[in-house]
């Protein structure tokens, strides 16, 4: 039986809790659903938004104090760095990655987001297994310039599998982050560090490659 790429409804309840057996129809929704289960390319997904200030940075001329950390006065070349803790799965061999970021209202900057993947050894960040990748402008990430709205954008890394070789320079362009056999399952840290650009959200998901 081949499997389905498109997703199928479940059979209704009335349809098997009648007191009889189901056959039919209803017996090959659910062997459908099952294969499916058992061959789903996203094993586990994360979502981890970053709160900020909603202050307007126009509002800044008549009212300073605290207030002038909105994310439209960010400094030009500063940086916004997260440590973000996931749970891998024993199947996880590759993280991708979707960013919500916004740039800054400096001139000419050019931001950068640089993404990289750590182990945990004792309850601490420990050794990096993977080197990472670095979004930049203007090839993946969008710029704004001095007077225009600081908006929300998107980057992602893409779903297709990544094998490094010899000839490797990290960090490299976008792509799902790769988990070593030996750390699959366990938790994980995924540092992200935004140059010239602050960070709304982040999402993660699991992707192997099994049939």
């Amino acid at each position: 039986m081949t499997t389905p790429t498109n997703y199928h409804i479940m059979p209704s309840e009335e349809g098997c809790y009648n007191g009889r057996i189901v056959m039919g129809s209803a017996a090959s929704q659910m062997a459908l659903a099952l294969k499916q289960l058992t061959n789903v390319k996203f094993r586990a997904a994360g979502y981890y938004p970053v709160g900020r200030s909603t202050w307007h940075p126009v509002l800044n001329q008549y009212i300073k104090a605290s207030y002038y950390l909105g994310i439209g006065n960010l400094a030009k070349g500063a940086t916004d760095e997260h440590d973000l803790f996931y749970f891998s799965q024993p199947t996880s061999e590759y993280i991708a990655l979707e960013l919500v970021y916004g740039p800054t209202q400096r001139a000419d900057s050019d931001p950068q987001i640089l993404v990289e993947l750590y182990e945990i050894s004792g309850g601490a960040v420990g050794t990096k297994i993977d080197d990472g990748i670095l979004f930049s402008s203007p090839d993946h990430l969008q710029r704004t310039y001095t007077g225009e709205a600081l908006g929300a954008y998107r980057c992602n890394t893409g779903a297709r599998p990544y094998v490094a070789t010899a000839t490797t320079t990290y960090p490299t362009l976008p792509r799902p982050l790769y988990v070593p056999s030996a750390n699959r399952g366990d938790e994980l840290v995924i540092r992200v560090t935004a140059e010239d650009a602050v960070l709304y959200g982040v999402y993660i998901f699991d992707i192997y490659t099994g049939a």
